[in-house]
């Protein structure tokens, strides 16, 4: 009995190591890519941000923090900033909703599931360039679909009161596809015999949503922000 609860051991182990060794194999890629084109290049520019560049590049010469007070003392800066925070109160919080809400209704059995799927996937995958000539259109001032659509002559990207919430639309359209399988693999998570033993009633529903489901969603949730 003790040998065959040994060998049982081993092969967990064993298998538990050939799992963790493939994990890392499939995201090895992934983390290369990461280090070599976004961590390297933060510490570069952030060394490079005490000095002064010369002539083609050659001959810095360090400076300090003079940098950074011209750039806390620049006002496009500071509008900037208030940009990129208007783009965030609307594109994170409108991106998860809506991905929760199509990752709960689309991780449910029904007839063409996984074409739904990769439709709304499919803005990840498209080409940056081709996106951008597809929203330019649309949001195009003069013969644009918008304004067509609804007979206004609203200029949707060269009005700066209304330009940064264009480009948030463009934004949630982009990564709710994203989000919705993050959120997916987040359900799938939960198992089966937990909610077929809670039998539910549509009072019960929205309940058991928020106890069983819920839980689920705080790490996929960080990833989004």
């Amino acid at each position: 009995m003790a040998s065959n609860g040994n060998a049982k051991k081993q092969m967990k182990t064993s298998r538990e190591r050939s799992e963790f060794l493939w994990g890392w194999l499939f995201i090895l890629p992934t983390v290369i890519g990461l280090v070599v084109l976004n961590i390297i290049p933060i510490f570069q520019t952030l060394y490079q941000s005490f000095f002064k560049t010369g002539d083609f590049g050659k001959g810095n010469i360090f400076v300090g923090l003079d940098n950074y007070a011209k750039v806390f003392g620049d006002h496009e800066v500071w509008q900037s900033l208030i940009n990129t925070f208007k783009y965030a109160i609307v594109e994170v919080p409108f991106s998860i909703i809506i991905a929760l809400v199509l990752a709960v209704l689309l991780n449910r059995k029904m007839k063409g599931r996984g074409i739904y799927r990769t439709i709304i996937f499919l803005p990840m995958v498209a080409a940056p360039a081709a996106v951008a000539m597809v929203w330019r259109w649309l949001f195009n001032s003069d013969f644009g679909l918008l304004n067509n659509v609804f007979h206004t002559n609203v200029k949707w990207v060269s009005d700066p009161k209304i330009a940064v919430f264009s480009i948030a639309v463009i934004g949630i359209w982009s990564i709710i596809g994203y989000n919705m399988v993050l959120f997916i693999s987040g359900l799938q998570e939960i198992p089966m015999t937990i909610m077929r033993r809670q039998r539910l009633t549509e009072q019960q529903a929205s309940r058991a949503f928020s106890i069983l489901q819920y839980p689920c969603y705080p790490r996929q949730s960080s990833l989004f922000l």
